[in-house]
């Protein structure tokens, strides 16, 4: 956009363009005069002069017709005066609630490792905030799913995994996730040429890495049972029945019997980051939550669970 067109486009006023709406809505001045509680003449000087300013014809005039219809032109700068309205509707509605000292709502959709390692800390930092934040979680294992909510609007902040392939969304990296290896204790150091041979155990939906890595060096792997939840992993290798394969961040409580290495510098790490609409109606007040969330990611020591060793042994 020039300048020019920039000095252009701030000219425009909200009662043009509540004129131009109502025209759209009612299919004639007199009827757009009537839902803005204003004269017809009024109605007509703003859509005029809102022509003047963009230099093209946004509605169509003809005494023959009954019902008045915009331009193109008309019609695609509705579809734009419209999305302004509705995110000035929330915004005016938000500062509304703030001043009344009520609870401002923030919904965020999240996997279950990040609601289990990120979200306390989080909420207790909130909580020192001069605003009261009203948290409502929605856990979601499906990226894609979790990236729908948050173009359309159901959510306000959420949990991905990164890149994300959507112009319709911001994000921020948050942290990398490197993989682990759970081995049963008193088990044979293993390196990486040698996990084809094993009997992993993984999470559903977290085996692309794995597979990617395994792929680019030529192995095979050999995956025996896929769970839904994390915690499940450990106990399967605890009793004996595979060796686990998950991200850290997923890792729960430590379970007797079980060993955890890093697979850092072998496989390559999941990074994680946080997504919202790139017009979000309440960006500034959802980048207060935001921010505490990069703010408790800045410190992964005190997000990622512990480990037993950095490195997979033997190489």
């Amino acid at each position: 956009m020039t300048s020019a067109e920039t000095e252009q486009s701030a000219r425009l006023t909200l009662p043009q363009l509540a004129a131009l709406i109502a025209i759209s809505a009612t299919g004639s001045f007199a009827g757009a005069a009537t839902a803005l509680g204003c004269t017809q003449s009024a109605v007509s000087q703003r859509v005029a002069a809102l022509e003047r300013e963009l230099g093209v014809v946004l509605v169509r005039r003809s005494r023959q017709q009954r019902r008045i219809t915009l331009t193109e032109a008309g019609d695609s700068l509705v579809g734009a005066a419209e999305q302004i309205g509705g995110i000035l509707s929330v915004a005016v509605g938000q500062v509304e609630t703030i001043r009344k000292g009520l609870n401002a709502t923030v919904r965020i959709g999240l996997f279950t490792s990040a609601s289990e390692r990120v979200i306390p800390p989080m909420m207790a930092a909130l909580r020192r905030q001069p605003v009261e934040y009203r948290i409502e979680l929605v856990e979601l294992d499906r990226q894609a799913e979790v990236s729908r909510l948050a173009r359309n609007g159901d959510i306000d902040l959420a949990f991905v995994k990164l890149p994300l392939a959507d112009q319709a969304l911001l994000t921020v990296e948050l942290l990398t996730d490197p993989f682990v290896l759970l081995i049963p204790d008193g088990a044979d150091p293993v390196s990486p040429d040698r996990l084809g041979g094993l009997p992993l155990i993984g999470l559903r939906g977290q085996r692309e890495p794995m597979e990617a890595w395994a792929e680019s060096v030529g192995t095979e792997l050999n995956w025996v049972l896929e769970l839904e939840t994390n915690h499940s992993v450990e106990a399967m290798v605890a009793a004996g029945l595979g060796y686990g394969a998950v991200p850290r961040l997923a890792l729960g409580g430590r379970t007797p019997g079980v060993r955890r290495i890093s697979f850092a510098g072998t496989v390559p790490a999941r990074t994680i980051g946080i997504a919202w609409r790139r017009y979000h109606p309440r960006l500034s007040f959802v980048h207060g939550v935001l921010e505490i969330i990069q703010r408790v990611c800045a410190r992964p020591a005190e997000i990622l669970p512990p480990i037993d060793d950095e490195e997979v042994a033997a190489r």
